[in-house]
């Protein structure tokens, strides 16, 4: 009798793992399945681009089991209290080896119960879950930090005995996509890190008084563009700006403490810029206005690195504010003089100086030959040779 009803688990398990890898899935993790007579086993290996602290507090959320556990329709915890409210209360529940707790699954069947085997925090989570009368798994969650810095997650579920088979049913179809389904609730733990490699870039640059950024707001929102004095980050300063801007309005120019404040320079960051060259790669010019004058020249010309490449977000709303204005009106800003910049020349076999090297690009990038200058290391040299380009040919024509 024993003997025909294994025959019969054997052929019924060989049928459903035929069926169920007959289905297409399309899932990120690695998997596989094990039967033996009177003994089952899966295995699910997954790796996320977040913490074993991450993945082990999504782990250890029983609540949220019944999300992404396939055939869990609801997790409670058992707690022995002569309250029933306190019964299945997660408030109350001790999460230790030992603790009972209840799977109510997503069938007909009724609620099972189940028990918490093992907690090794951040590295393992081992539980005894029931799914049906005849059968009762073993279900263990392996956390492994990668060199890579990523976190593998191991999930083995195994059971013993004449029904061993139903851990293996549907396990293509639904049960290979319990650490694919995980993934939805992990969140990225790169994601703080790029906002404090923003606020470091921010941080970094130089920083202007709030007058000087009320003044640029303020002559930006006269040229049509609300953006700059939207993107002011500190509520008070923003208020400001908006009824500067309103009182500009009303007095048909900017007040002269304003227009003082644009000329500021701004206040020096803790790590100073070399005299040579401007962070993001611009020229060091002596004022806000020449800088903005050769970036708006350079993106009329096509180039829009150098009006992308300023830093200070102000500053640089202005300097598009600028644009804008520009091409509605066609009236550019005169083209500034390039500071001076000492680098070094290519080895060749005849030394070629700055000014020598400036003219001979220059010729070649009228004529329409650019590759020699769009190969330059140097931003500031390639910039000052564009520059001289533009007014060659404003003065040809």
């Amino acid at each position: 009798m024993i003997s025909a009803l294994a025959i019969i688990a054997l052929f019924l398990t060989v049928y459903l793992f035929i069926r169920d890898m007959g289905d297409q899935q399309v899932i990120s993790s690695r998997f596989d399945s094990h039967y033996r007579l009177f003994h089952a086993e899966t295995i699910v290996q997954h790796e996320y681009i977040s913490k074993p602290e991450t993945i082990w507090k999504v782990l250890t959320t029983l609540e949220d089991y019944c999300l992404w556990f396939p055939g869990i329709n609801r997790l409670l915890p058992v707690i022995d209290s002569l309250r029933y409210v306190h019964r299945f209360s997660f408030d109350r529940f001790v999460f230790e080896p030992g603790a009972f707790i209840k799977i109510r699954p997503r069938t007909f069947l009724p609620s099972f119960n189940g028990r918490i085997l093992e907690i090794e925090p951040n590295k393992k989570l081992e539980m005894e879950m029931r799914f049906n009368p005849v059968s009762k798994e073993t279900v263990s969650f392996q956390i492994n930090l990668m060199p890579s810095g990523f976190s593998e997650v191991v999930c083995k579920r195994s059971s013993h005995g004449l029904f061993s088979f139903l851990t293996t049913w549907g396990f293509a179809d639904r049960g290979s996509a319990i650490l694919h389904n995980l993934a939805d609730f992990l969140p990225d733990d790169t994601t703080d890190n790029k906002k404090e490699d923003e606020n470091a870039i921010v941080d970094s640059g130089p920083k202007l008084s709030r007058e000087t950024i009320i003044a640029q707001a303020v002559q930006a929102g006269l040229d049509g563009n609300m953006d700059l004095i939207n993107a002011v980050p500190d509520k008070p300063t923003r208020g400001l700006a908006k009824a500067a801007l309103l009182k500009a309005k009303r007095l048909g120019g900017m007040p002269e403490n304003l227009v003082k404040a644009l000329d500021a320079a701004p206040i020096p960051s803790s790590e100073e810029n070399t005299p040579s060259q401007s962070t993001g790669g611009l020229p060091a010019f002596d004022n806000n206005e020449d800088l903005i004058a050769y970036v708006v020249n350079m993106a009329l010309e096509g180039d829009m690195d150098p009006i992308n490449n300023i830093p200070e977000k102000p500053l640089r709303g202005k300097a598009k504010a600028a644009m804008i204005k520009a091409k509605r009106t066609g009236e550019l800003p005169p083209m500034p003089s390039i500071p001076e910049l000492a680098v070094p020349t290519p080895a060749s076999d005849k030394q070629e100086t700055e000014s020598e090297l400036i003219a001979r690009l220059v010729d070649a990038g009228v004529t329409g030959s650019m590759d020699e200058i769009n190969a330059l290391e140097n931003k500031v040299l390639r910039g000052k040779i564009k520059a001289a380009i533009i007014r060659a040919k404003r003065t040809s024509k």
